[in-house]
């Protein structure tokens, strides 16, 4: 069923859309907020007062364009929120904000793509090298499939910003292959970051 039409159920108060929506995207929220709060029990506490809110305002549902980037830029700033709220009774207002961890899962990865462990962890290794807001941005266009405006809006920033970002991120990734010896394990991973970046 596509989203509009589960959106205009949520609207008219059907409880199934909202498990429809729990169902589809819980593993995306839940992989998206553990990139920045290793905590798990955080993070489910944020996904379920994502959805208690998005059944509150569902009377709203007819102004979400897109759900995926609704559900994203909620938990993320959800989380956010948490780990402040945290820091501050824990009295640790001197840290750093949480920054976003990984990219990938390898396990996802061998999965979807059908590739050796070895291969998905020589990628991962590859995508470590970039800075946080690189590895998050690389997240959002190729695993995500988040249009430009949406991933802007989602990192606070301008979309020219978010297209200068990811070509710097994909041109440190060529380099810091150049600079490296290729084997078969690394010609495998450079392989499939090319197949990822064309899907």
């Amino acid at each position: 069923m596509p989203y509009c039409e589960v959106l205009a159920l949520l609207q008219q108060g059907e409880e199934s859309a909202l498990s429809a929506l729990m169902k589809e995207f819980y593993n995306d929220l839940y992989n998206y907020a553990y990139k920045f709060a290793k905590d798990d029990a955080l993070v489910k506490d944020a996904i379920q007062e994502v959805f208690i809110d998005l059944w509150q305002r569902r009377h709203n549902a007819d102004k979400i364009v897109s759900i995926r980037f609704y559900l994203l830029k909620a938990i993320k700033n959800t989380v956010l929120k948490s780990i402040e709220k945290r820091k501050r009774f824990l009295g640790e207002s001197d840290v750093e904000p949480a920054a976003f961890e990984s990219v990938f899962d390898v396990e996802k990865i061998i999965i979807e793509r059908q590739v050796s462990e070895e291969q998905a962890a020589r990628l991962r290794l590859l995508l470590e090298q970039l800075s946080a807001r690189q590895r998050e941005i690389i997240y959002l266009t190729f695993y995500q499939q988040l249009t430009a405006g949406e991933i802007a809006l989602l990192m606070n920033i301008n979309k020219q910003s978010v297209y200068n970002l990811l070509h710097e991120s994909l041109q440190k990734l060529r380099l810091y292959w150049k600079q490296q010896p290729l084997n078969a394990g690394a010609n495998a991973a450079c392989a499939l970051l090319a197949m990822m970046i064309a899907n």
